[in-house]
């Protein structure tokens, strides 16, 4: 039995730290599943994307890759990550911002508002602004966002720099006045200084920089690979019956952090970038697969997809009794997944491998065992266990707090469900 543990190993080498996210996938982790579940040349799927970890590792082992999420930040990081990108244009494009800006910036502290200075220092208008953002830092972001948008350079650096500007936002001494930034429980902080939003952006663009040449190299010694990102739903793919050779992805848990509220500070400023506002980013939250926020049906257990397994049926009737909302909210996340496996074994060639890896949870101290079922599902669908590996999830690595008198034990075991269509 392989030990897939990984503690002690660097989990952030080539791009796999360019931006922070939380509840990542160890790149090692992954690799395990394309070495030993594919060969060079053949096509991996992950319907469930995230920061891009399947997809940058795919690319570094010669695979072909296929990656969707729902979340317009997540595919911006994921396509980001995975793509080959030279350093001469970042460093000329970086400088070239960095200059505009800092001009415009030494200006204001002059006190010369230009009317096209006051302008470029305008920060987009929503909620709360003030209450994240120092009157400092937010003329900054909007100074630095503006010279990024406006300054000459191919759209693949401009979106190295979109993920360069996003990172000094959602990570864990942030520009915004905030803590626990990387995850849904973020609090307001007050700096004892200024953040300096320039300084922070010029560290992070030459850190970045490192990480993309180190992968641009790695990726110099294999042979070359087609890798796609798209926004995309895992319930509802946009492929073509079996055209893949692996699918390897890491779910939500059935206790889903909320992306979208843990991302949206970086999203309020890149709105235009991304495509869609910050309204619609929010509202768009409910959909997500493990989303508390979601519509729930009138009736516990439905004439639906999962009705008849059993596993589902034995913690809902124990979760109705201590908290209805939660038991419905659990319905529509196995509703959800099970959705998700018919479109993997609908997308998966035949005798091929879907890696998923999972961990349980604890919902008001009941149990639920979402890898056993995965199983049961996966059994009704067509996808067959053939290993079930566990891995023990390092207490240093946890992002997110965690209250055991409220949920229960916290669960340390992963799960690595490797099943054949």
């Amino acid at each position: 039995m392989p030990d897939l543990n990984f503690d002690g190993h660097n989990t952030l080498y080539a791009t796999h730290g360019l931006h922070s996210y939380a509840a990542k996938c160890p790149p090692q982790l992954v690799r395990y599943g394309i070495e030993n579940f594919s060969s060079p040349g053949e096509t991996v799927l992950d319907p469930m994307v995230g920061s891009g970890t399947t997809v940058v590792e795919s690319r570094l082992h010669g695979r072909n890759a296929i990656g969707y999420d729902i979340d317009a930040l997540a595919c911006l990081i994921a396509k980001v990550k995975a793509r080959k990108i030279d350093d001469k244009p970042i460093g000329n494009a970086a400088d070239l911002v960095l200059k505009y800006a800092k001009k415009d910036i030494n200006a204001l502290k002059k006190g010369n508002l230009s009317q096209e200075i006051s302008a470029r220092a305008t920060p987009p208008n929503f909620h709360n602004i003030d209450y994240w953002f120092s009157p400092d830092v937010k003329h900054a972001l909007a100074i630095l966002l503006y010279h990024i948008d406006q300054t000459q350079m191919s759209q693949d650096v401009r979106e190295f720099l979109w993920v360069a500007f996003s990172a000094i936002i959602l990570t864990k001494v942030s520009v915004a006045s905030a803590r626990d930034i990387i995850h849904s429980r973020h609090h307001h902080f007050e700096h004892k200084e200024v953040p300096d939003v320039i300084k922070k952006f010029e560290t992070r663009v030459r850190k970045m920089r490192r990480q993309m040449e180190e992968y641009r190299l790695l990726c110099k010694q294999i042979p070359n690979a087609s890798i796609v990102v798209e926004k995309g739903d895992a319930r509802q793919l946009p492929l073509e019956n079996e055209t893949i050779d692996l699918v390897f992805t890491s779910p939500p848990y059935a206790t889903a952090l909320d992306y979208p509220r843990a991302h949206f500070l970086a999203v309020a400023w890149l709105h235009q970038a991304l495509g869609i506002t910050l309204e619609e980013y929010k509202l768009k939250g409910a959909i997500y697969i493990g989303s508390e926020r979601g519509s729930h049906q009138e009736t516990t257990i439905s004439d639906d997809h999962i009705s008849d397994i059993s596993l589902v049926g034995s913690i809902i009737e124990k979760l109705v009794e201590i908290d209805p909302k939660k038991a419905k909210h659990i319905h529509r996340y196995f509703e959800d997944m099970y959705l998700t496996l018919k479109e993997i074994y609908r997308v998966l060639k035949p005798k091929r491998t879907a890696v998923i890896v999972i961990c349980p949870s604890h919902i008001r101290k009941i149990e639920v065992p979402t890898h056993r079922v995965f199983t049961e599902m996966g059994n009704n669908i067509g996808l067959r266990l053939t290993n079930e590996i566990t891995r023990t999830i390092n207490k240093k690595r946890r992002v997110l707090p965690y209250l055991q008198k409220a949920f229960g034990d916290r669960m340390n075991t992963e799960y690595v469900l490797i099943y054949q269509k």
